[in-house]
């Protein structure tokens, strides 16, 4: 392996360009892949790339100067990327949501298994500022462990393009939380841990241009008896996307609140003991901070063997949890526990 890592981005869109401007920081980009050609070209001039470009992931794999991949193509594809790449011997940073299914997942962890390469699921939300102080808010000594939490996450994706796209379908996607709220049901396992039970149901559907229900409530408890629920839509007005995804959370000593505006994220909370609650403000959402994590613990992860902040794990148990949700609003709200696939466990 050279000095620094050789990595190629699979996946070229608005996404793709932003991620990679934070490897660049930590590794070299040897490979551009998407099958638009434009976007590629996009990609390459905004950050001053002259590399190989490849309409096609194989072709890229078989080229060979790689050590690794980062996949941010559609959810659809992640599975069959990281197995290809995993049996060429690359390393796979892939974007959540890690895959459309569970299955899938153990897929994609098998095969990387098996070729003894790295597999990270890159998570943001839990590594941004304000919501990783209110993880750290569970600590006994302020907020204590968390009993319950819910989260409105009703906003305005109109705005987004989703319409036509893979981001509709859930053939493409996975589903609603795929493309809302698997930032919101990842922080709830680490501000809770592992999920056992799920139950949920789905509203009328609104507009029709989406092809899964689009009003969606569901609620997890924990292995700690800790319940969090979900509900949201995607054509409530009054919110940005940015705006829309509000969490109350009541600890054994207090509670806490986050509400995110346009131009920054406001954190309440209060013990107890306490007459007057705590806010801080948070300018900075910690967008940066999150990516430039990521990318410098996956680099560090196979450069050196350091643990890092994110691993397949958290990528497949959000999955789960997505997919769980999805299995009971099918049936009515019917009870499903975790785990989904108790079958590939322990393959």
């Amino acid at each position: 392996m050279a000095d620094r890592l050789r990595l190629g981005l699979v996946g070229c869109g608005g996404f793709g360009k932003e991620l990679a401007a934070y490897f660049l920081e930590v590794a070299d980009i040897a490979a551009l892949c998407d099958p638009n050609p434009a976007g590629m070209a996009a990609t390459a001039g905004a950050l001053h790339l002259d590399v190989p470009r490849f309409t096609d992931y194989r072709a890229m794999i078989a080229a060979g100067g790689l050590d690794a991949i980062a996949i941010t193509a559609a959810n659809h594809v992640h599975a069959e990327i990281t197995v290809a790449a995993a049996a060429a011997g690359l390393h796979v940073y892939c974007e959540k949501a890690m895959a459309r299914t569970v299955p899938e997942c153990w897929a994609m962890v098998r095969a990387c298994q098996k070729n003894n390469v790295r597999l990270m699921v890159g998570h943001k939300r839990r590594l941004r500022m304000p919501w990783a102080r209110a993880i750290q808010l569970t600590d006994d000594a302020l907020l204590g462990q968390v009993l319950s939490i819910t989260a409105s996450i009703y906003a305005d994706n109109r705005p987004t393009g989703f319409f036509g796209t893979w981001w509709a379908d859930p053939a493409l996607v996975g589903g609603f939380f795929h493309a809302h709220g698997v930032h919101v049901i990842d922080w709830f396992r680490a501000m809770c841990g592992d999920a056992v039970k799920v139950t949920a149901m789905r509203g009328p559907q609104h507009d029709s241009r989406y092809l899964y229900p689009d009003i969606l409530h569901a609620t997890y408890q924990f292995k700690s008896g800790a319940l969090a629920s979900i509900c949201g839509g995607q054509s409530f007005p009054l919110h940005e996307f940015k705006e829309s995804e509000v969490p109350w959370g009541e600890c054994r000593n207090g509670g806490f609140k986050l509400m995110p505006y346009r131009d920054h994220i406001d954190l309440h909370w209060q013990r107890l003991d306490e007459q007057e609650p705590h806010r801080e403000r948070f300018d900075d959402p910690g967008v940066d901070h999150a990516f430039r994590l990521e990318a410098g613990d996956f680099v560090r992860w196979i450069q050196e063997d350091r643990p890092p902040c994110l691993t397949w794990v958290e990528g497949l148990r959000c999955v789960e949890m997505m997919e769980a949700a999805y299995r009971s609003a099918a049936m009515d709200g019917q009870l499903v526990t975790l785990p989904l696939y108790p079958e590939l466990e322990d393959q």
